[in-house]
């Protein structure tokens, strides 16, 4: 195998988990020439990895885009490997590689229930193994290490995000991509308080999609915001992450930016599942523990049975307690 294109563009934890697949596919070709399909806003977090030659950017215009990208690329790879399974990535990968690998979102039945807007949780594997699960045919039977790329501007703008707090450093995100996956603002306030009040600086992380919870922190935040990654593009939060001693967030992209930094992310579950969607150890997830949930792969906009109980009955004291034994590196 001489050359490998991988496709995969959203979302921002989807792409991070992705690059699980690079280690094995390197160690089964070892000098292929591999590249990348993904969104501009996450090419800079694989630009630089040093088993990525080319990153192509495919952005949201449309089939057309697509199409040009296809007729760019055509037949230049021995293998394109469709982690996206989307028209777009299809139309690009049979184009471009000369035989495809396509990643298998749903069983047959879960895509008649997805058409009926039902989305059942997934129970593990873990994501990462389920993209492994895509190589078998090349006899690939494992699952690498996530990864991305920090350039040296990024971690530039981290350290003067970061440069007036003091360690430990715990940052915080309290955003989420679906309204049931978001645990209140002002529990999440009351586990950096509690922090803060044993020297640990505040620090906030997330995307310009979490300003609304991000604003719901901040007013119930008693203890001073020492660093904010809020305001640098995604390859400068994942810097600013590889500088924090934690994460503390709900499911979602921060999450695996941490795990592919080696930073640990207590993440707050509720409708989806930590076994398929969990932070990497060291980090850990919790959740209240309820007979209903999860109840959906990706999180939705309501509870399907009125109540949320799987977030709104999480206590601050528990995630306080799983935090302060990840910083202390012992058992909750």
């Amino acid at each position: 195998m001489r050359s490998v294109l991988v496709i995969r563009y959203s979302a921002l934890g989807d792409v991070v988990l992705s690059t699980s697949v690079l280690e094995p596919l390197r160690a089964r070709f070892p000098g292929a020439r591999i590249e990348w399909v993904t969104s501009p806003a996450y090419a800079p977090l694989l630009e630089g990895l040093p088993d990525v030659h080319r990153v192509h950017r495919l952005g949201r215009g449309g089939i057309r885009e697509a199409v040009n990208l296809a007729v760019k690329l055509r037949g230049r790879f021995d293998l394109a490997i469709d982690l996206q399974n989307k028209v777009k990535s299809a139309v690009v990968a049979r184009a471009a590689g000369r035989r495809q690998l396509v990643f298998r979102r749903r069983t047959p039945g879960q895509a008649a229930l997805a058409l009926l807007g039902v989305d059942p949780p997934a129970h593990g594997p873990h994501a990462t193994r389920i993209y492994a699960d895509v190589l078998r045919p090349l006899g690939i039977e494992r699952a690498g290490k996530t990864q991305v790329a920090l350039s040296g501007s990024a971690r530039d703008g981290a350290a003067v995000a970061l440069a007036g707090a003091s360690r430990p450093r715990v940052a915080f995100a309290p955003g989420a991509s679906r309204a049931t996956k978001l645990w209140p603002a002002e529990r999440f306030a009351e586990v950096a308080d509690a922090l803060a009040d044993t020297g640990a600086s505040v620090i906030l992380a997330g995307g310009p999609g979490d300003a609304e919870a991000l604003a719901r922190f901040r007013a119930a935040l008693h203890a001073p915001v020492a660093g904010d990654l809020t305001r640098l593009p995604v390859e400068g939060l994942a810097a600013g992450l590889a500088s924090v001693d934690l994460l503390v967030s709900c499911d979602s992209g921060p999450v695996h930016l941490a795990g592919a930094v080696q930073t640990p992310a207590l993440a707050v579950f509720g409708p989806t599942s930590p076994d398929r969607w969990g932070p990497q150890p060291p980090g850990r997830a919790v959740r209240f523990p309820i007979d209903c949930a999860p109840c959906s792969n990706h999180g939705g906009d309501r509870c399907p049975e009125g109540h949320h109980r799987c977030m709104t009955e999480l206590t601050s004291a528990a995630v306080i307690a799983e935090a302060r034994a990840l910083l202390g590196g012992g058992a909750a």
